[in-house]
């Protein structure tokens, strides 16, 4: 297989500095299947976001959503959402768009309602132009059909893709046609470039590479620092003559090598004297500093945090994940687009339509977003955003609260204890509210008294201000905390 092949570091420059995009798409996936650092950068950017989506509808101008007709056009979308699982294949799309450069795939006709893709080979794509109305324009060639040596494969191939290929490979191939470019429909074709459409971690090879090299040579290194020598020196008598004659010397010599022939690394050297241990030093300070920065640079390269894959503090490393959920989000939101098409054209009418939107919502921000979501539930604000943000699709809470409400009744058998939080402020008195209001102190038990009626809430076992987030700390402030947390000490 192609991926097998091996590049040098001049063909690696060459290719990203200059190559084709044919060229630059081989590199990338193979270093894909045989990089750790490439594919755990794929991997992560492929996979960042939790690819949470809402589907919105719209109905049209003097139209409600609660005419049935109209209800019932949401409820299919809905399902139609629910059955296809978009996040599995959207994460498909965005790992094969960072390997190539660009997703590119073509839409075939199946049953009613129902969304199928076929990933076309990005080695036998190319987009260039645009359409009027901004999408993208897929140029499949036709040859990778000839690609498809086993005929059963091949006819199996041909059924599987949209008609309108199928026939224009079958022209061409019998030479009715000169044109091996066909220029697949706007309708049919996906594609999803990463801005010019190449691979955009190709910079993380040659690092990658310097890096592996550094290891060798770190390794032979450190062979030489562990490896002795043991030196015979045969002594000579006081008018000079040899204590032992030189075949004896040989006998010695062999008796030395004989005794430590299962150990590797020490080296027997005879001569005429005395007997000593000699090491080889070296320093290995220096080497691993040269390691550690030639392994921040593959991070550096790709515009990520090494702090992601292996922390040791938390400086910049939430700037990072807003930079790095920016970058995919510029992807994500063309997934999301397709898919608002393709559910418009579905179900769709001149009484509803729809949007899908995908949430800024990834593995790491789930709690904040959901915290700053219920935040706006409180000010009237969607309530469905916490609830999809925590995984829980628009169907699902559906069936779940009606369960809960109609069904099972928790609403009725799960009484929540009386806390401030659960009663009703004021009495049935306004003037014995307003008598005890007078009579306060100026104290409270669960918080500090403030204006008239105002309570402000604090930790009466904690007290101060709240913690701030880390990314609202200093640097001076974070390293002391992780100095503390390491020792053990902090107050």
């Amino acid at each position: 297989m192609w991926f097998t092949k091996d590049y040098t570091p001049e063909n690696i420059a060459n290719i990203i500095a200059s190559g084709s995009l044919s060229e630059q798409q081989k590199l990338s996936r193979t270093y894909f299947h045989k990089d750790g650092y490439y594919k755990q950068m794929v991997n992560y950017y492929s996979n960042l976001l939790m690819y949470m989506g809402l589907l919105i509808p719209n109905p049209g101008h003097g139209k409600t959503l609660s005419t049935p007709h109209i209800e019932k056009k949401y409820y299919q979308a809905m399902d139609f959402v629910d059955r296809n699982n978009f996040p599995i294949i959207m994460a498909n799309w965005m790992q094969k768009a960072f390997v190539d450069g660009c997703y590119y795939g073509v839409r075939v006709e199946g049953e009613k309602n129902s969304f199928t893709l076929i990933d076309l080979p990005s080695g036998y794509c190319v987009s260039r132009f645009k359409d009027v109305t901004g999408n993208d324009i897929i140029e499949f060639d036709l040859s990778y059909f000839n690609t498809i040596t086993n005929a059963e494969a091949k006819k199996a191939a041909l059924t599987a893709y949209p008609k309108i290929i199928s026939k224009a490979y079958e022209k061409w191939n019998k030479g009715k046609s000169k044109e091996k470019w066909f220029i697949i429909p706007s309708d049919i074709g996906v594609c999803f470039p990463i801005f010019d459409g190449r691979p955009p971690l190709l910079n993380i090879i040659p690092a990658s590479i310097r890096y592996d090299e550094a290891v060798e040579t770190e390794r032979a290194r450190e062979e030489e620092e562990i490896r002795k020598i043991l030196v015979q020196q045969i002594p000579h008598l006081s008018d000079g003559r040899l204590l032992f004659e030189p075949d004896e010397a040989e006998e010695i010599h062999s008796g030395a090598v004989g005794m430590l022939n299962k150990e590797q690394n020490i080296s027997v050297l005879t001569s005429y004297g005395e007997v000593s241990m000699l090491n080889s030093k070296t320093s290995t300070e220096g080497a691993q500093n040269v390691l550690k920065q030639m392994e921040q640079s593959v991070y550096a390269q790709g515009g990520v945090s090494s702090e992601l894959f292996a922390s040791t503090g938390s400086s910049s490393l939430d700037a990072s994940k807003k930079v790095d959920l920016a970058f995919v989000m510029s992807i994500a939101t063309k997934f999301a687009a397709f898919l608002t098409k393709v559910i418009n054209s579905m179900f769709g009418n001149s009484n509803i339509t729809f949007k899908y939107v995908l949430l800024p919502v990834t593995w790491q921000n789930q709690d904040s977003y959901i915290e700053n979501a219920f935040k706006l539930v409180g000010l009237g604000y969607s309530i469905l955003l916490p609830s999809v943000a925590m995984g829980i699709n628009q169907k699902d809470l559906i069936g779940l609260k009606e369960l809960e409400n109609d069904v099972l009744k928790l609403g009725e058998k799960l009484i929540p204890l009386s806390s401030s939080y659960t009663q009703a402020s004021g009495s049935e008195d306004p003037k014995k509210d307003e008598e005890e209001g007078d009579e306060g102190d100026g104290s409270s038990s669960g918080g500090d008294q403030g204006k008239k009626g105002e309570v402000i809430d604090t930790d009466p076992d904690v007290g101060g201000r709240p913690k701030k987030k880390d990314e609202n700390k200093a640097e001076t402030t974070i390293a002391k905390e992780e100095s503390q947390n390491r020792t053990g000490g902090g107050s």
